[in-house]
C-alpha cells in the first residue's frame, strides 16, 4: 500500500480551515516528575472533542456531489459518531449513525445535537459493521468507516503534521511518541508523518488491558483479535482487532505496544485535570498514563504524548 506523509499533506491542505490546530503543551510539574521533556498534543480541544473530526472531515470532502445527496452512514462508540455528524451537518448532508446502546450518554446526546439520526444496537448480539453495510446498500449511503480507510488515516495524520510544525518552531527533536490506539488510524497517520520528519523517533501504541490487540499483533507480526471477557472504561479505543489497512502501516512504524490498567487511567485523568487543567476521557488518557506511570523510560528524553479526546461523562469525571 502506497501511503506516505504526502497523503497527509494533501489532506491537511483540504481540511486545515475546517479544523482547529490544537495546542502542543508542556508542564513543569510533569517534566520534573519524569525527569524528561514531555509535550502533550491536545486533541481533546478539537471540535467535537476528539481527533476524529480530522478524518471525518477529509473523507466527507471527497464524496461526490451526487453521492452527498444520498447521505452518509457510520458506526461508532462515540467520537467518530460525533465527528461524522458534525462534518455532515457542516456540509448539509443527511447522516445516520449506529451506536452501541451502552455508549456514554454525552456521546449519544452530542451526536443527536449535530442532527444525526442515531440507531442504537446491542453490541452483545448485533454487529455494527453488518448494520452499517445493510443501510449503506439499501439506502445508497456512503459508509464512513472509523479507521480502516486511507482517507480517514490521512485525515487523522494531520495531527502529526501539526506536531512536526509546532516542534520545529522551537527546533525540538523528539525521541519518543506515545499514542492511544484502538483500530489504529490515528497512530498510523501520525507516526507516518513523524517518522518521515524525525528519522530516529521511536513510536509506541498504548492500549487498555484486555484490549491490547495491536501490541499482540505487533509482537506476532500478524493481526490477532482480543480475547472475550474483558471490560474497560476506555470505550473510545475498544476494538476487536487492528484494521486491515492500519496494521501494516503500524507494523512498519511502531517499536512496540504498551498496556495500561483502568485504575492507572483514572489517576492520570485526575493528574491531567490538576496540572494541565484539561478534561480527558479514559481512552484519550492512555498514552499519558503510559508516561505518568513510567511504563517506558523517558528519563532525559523528549517525548510527544497524544491526548486524543475529552468526551467523558460528567458523572465519571466528578467521581474521579
Amino acid at each position: 500500500m502506497n501511503f506516505s506523509y504526502k497523503n497527509i499533506d494533501t489532506a491537511h491542505r483540504q481540511i486545515k480551515n475546517q479544523i482547529i490546530q490544537t495546542p502542543l503543551i508542556s508542564n513543569d510539574y510533569i517534566n520534573k516528575k519524569l525527569n524528561s521533556k514531555v509535550f502533550f498534543k491536545l486533541e481533546n480541544l478539537q471540535n467535537t472533542g476528539s481527533f476524529k473530526l480530522r478524518g471525518a472531515t477529509y473523507k466527507i470532502s471527497k464524496i461526490s456531489e451526487e453521492n452527498k445527496k444520498n447521505g452518509v452512514v457510520a458506526y461508532s462508540s462515540g467520537n467518530h459518531a460525533q465527528a461524522v455528524a458534525y462534518a455532515s451537518l457542516k456540509q448539509k448532508i443527511n447522516c445516520k449513525i449506529i451506536m452501541p446502546k451502552n455508549a456514554p450518554t454525552i456521546k449519544i446526546e452530542n451526536t443527536k445535537k449535530y442532527k444525526a439520526e442515531v440507531i442504537l444496537y446491542d453490541p452483545e448480539t448485533q454487529s455494527r459493521e453488518s448494520i452499517g453495510e445493510k443501510i449503506s446498500i439499501e439506502e445508497n449511503r456512503t459508509l464512513i468507516r472509523p479507521y480502516d480507510d486511507i482517507d480517514i488515516i490521512a485525515g487523522q495524520g494531520t495531527a502529526g503534521k501539526e506536531i512536526y510544525e509546532q516542534l520545529m518552531q522551537s527546533s525540538i527533536i523528539p525521541d519518543i511518541y506515545l499514542c492511544c490506539c484502538g483500530g489504529g488510524g490515528l497512530i498510523a497517520g501520525t507516526s507516518t508523518y513523524l517518522k518521515d520528519k524525525f528519522k530516529n523517533i521511536k513510536s509506541f501504541s498504548v492500549e487498555p488491558f484486555g484490549f491490547d490487540d495491536t501490541k499482540k499483533s505487533l509482537n506476532s507480526g500478524k493481526i490477532l483479535s482480543n480475547e472475550k471477557g474483558y471490560q474497560s472504561i476506555c470505550d473510545a479505543i475498544i476494538t476487536p482487532q487492528p484494521g486491515n489497512l492500519t496494521f501494516p502501516i503500524n507494523l512498519k512504524n511502531l517499536e512496540d505496544g504498551i498496556v495500561v490498567h483502568d485504575d492507572q487511567v483514572k489517576n492520570s485523568i485526575k493528574i491531567l485535570a490538576e496540572h494541565l487543567k484539561i478534561i480527558v476521557e479514559p481512552g484519550g488518557a492512555v498514552a499519558a498514563t503510559a508516561a505518568l506511570t513510567e511504563k517506558i523510560d523517558l528519563k532525559n528524553k523528549t517525548a510527544v504524548v497524544m491526548i486524543s479526546g475529552g468526551n467523558i461523562d460528567l458523572e465519571m469525571f466528578r467521581s474521579l
